[in-house]
């Protein structure tokens, strides 16, 4: 795959080529930088990690990238399968699931610092160990990590290598799953000892440009482009409503104790409505810069217009002015277990089933999933 591409310092952030000559275009990164440093980060991602300016790119999924896994599996690879371990029911997706059933898969849960440290890394890895078998993928081994606090990556790497069994390794996820973060802080410790560069190069018959990583001579780890969430608040709201949304600390837990027809309003862009049952405590994850209010039933509709019309509440939606313009689903639970009821990009609420009905509001094209809890 490299003996037609051209080898150039590339920025670890997007794979784009650097360049010194034109701050317009991309791969930009001021000269002193350029000759002072081996692993930058262009112009663009340096701004968008720390000031989140610009709009990241969100390749979407297509016939192209099930091509790629075909033929990375074809050469008998080892896949690391990037989910997010806050947005879990958005990043493991089915699709992905169904065609790697045959392959070796390490599995990553990501984003486990903005879980509360209560939580054991134990359950998480039953968690996700659960999902795997129920979705049938055949896993090696499941690591729980952070890009920002207790990666480890020096002690992870070699274990990926054992496994691999000299076999290059393709790393897949979907977008904002922390799939990039992982490669960024693998970059960052990352030293080349091959005679071979970082390169990033079409792959194969297909328009996906992946980002390869040598390892040794022969073995590579592949960056491949991240999956797009169509029915996700990420892809569907606008910017400002995504940084009220997705978290960046550890999220606090909280509690509301609710009778039936009692509801609570999360920010101007979901609702949860009691609708009867016994008195349920309710744990919500979410943002913390999300504002949470509870109320009577008889009276969300009205305040929730309210709300949004005073800008009383946050996060507020352009497209979202009144209940009306948010999708409901009714869920009928069982009795006995945990569990969560999520919002797709948003988070979750948590309780202990006993025969309660509720009515979960989300803004339109918005997927819900109810589930056996996770922590």
């Amino acid at each position: 795959m490299n003996e037609n591409v051209k080898k150039a310092k590339r920025c670890y952030g997007c794979g784009a080529a650097l360049q010194t000559v034109d701050e317009k275009l991309e791969g930009y990164v001021p000269e002193n930088l350029f000759n002072e440093r081996d692993v930058l980060l262009c112009q663009r991602c340096f701004k968008l990690r720390n000031y989140s300016e610009d709009t990241p790119l969100e390749p979407v999924i297509s016939e192209d990238f099930f091509k790629l896994l075909e033929q990375a599996q074809a050469s008998n690879a080892l896949f690391v399968y990037v989910v997010d371990l806050f947005n879990f029911e958005a990043s493991f997706n089915r699709e992905i699931n169904k065609a790697l059933q045959k392959s070796d898969v390490i599995l990553f849960g990501t984003k486990r610092d903005l879980l509360p440290k209560s939580v054991k890394d134990e359950k998480l890895i039953e968690f996700l160990k659960e999902r795997a078998e129920a979705a049938s993928l055949k896993v090696r081994e499941i690591f729980v990590t952070s890009a920002t606090k207790n990666f480890n990556l020096k002690e992870i790497l070699p274990r990926l290598q054992d496994y691999g069994f000299k076999r290059n390794i393709y790393v897949i996820g979907s977008v904002s799953s922390g799939k990039s973060s992982l490669i960024n802080a693998f970059l960052k410790v990352y030293k080349n000892e091959t005679s071979h560069y970082i390169t990033t190069s079409i792959y194969p018959n297909t328009t996906l440009k992946v980002i390869e990583i040598p390892l040794d001579e022969k073995i590579s780890i592949f960056d491949t482009p991240g999956l797009a969430i169509s029915n996700s608040m990420l892809g569907l709201m606008e910017r400002e409503v995504i940084r009220d949304i997705v978290p960046r600390t550890e999220v606090k837990p909280r509690v509301y104790q609710l009778l039936p027809q009692q509801s609570l309003l999360i920010g101007g862009i979901a609702r949860i409505d009691f609708l009867s049952g016994s008195r349920t405590s309710f744990t919500l994850y979410v943002s913390n810069d999300v504002k949470v209010l509870r109320t009577q039933l008889r009276w969300a509709n009205q305040t929730f217009a309210n709300l949004i019309k005073f800008k009383k509440i946050r996060p507020i939606s352009e497209k979202i002015k009144s209940i009306a313009d948010l999708d409901a689903f009714d869920i009928t639970v069982g009795e006995g277990q945990k569990c969560d009821i999520s919002w797709t990009g948003l988070g979750w609420v948590s309780f202990k089933e006993n025969n309660q009905k509720i009515r979960v509001y989300a803004p339109q094209g918005v997927s819900i999933a109810h589930n056996k809890s996770k922590i």
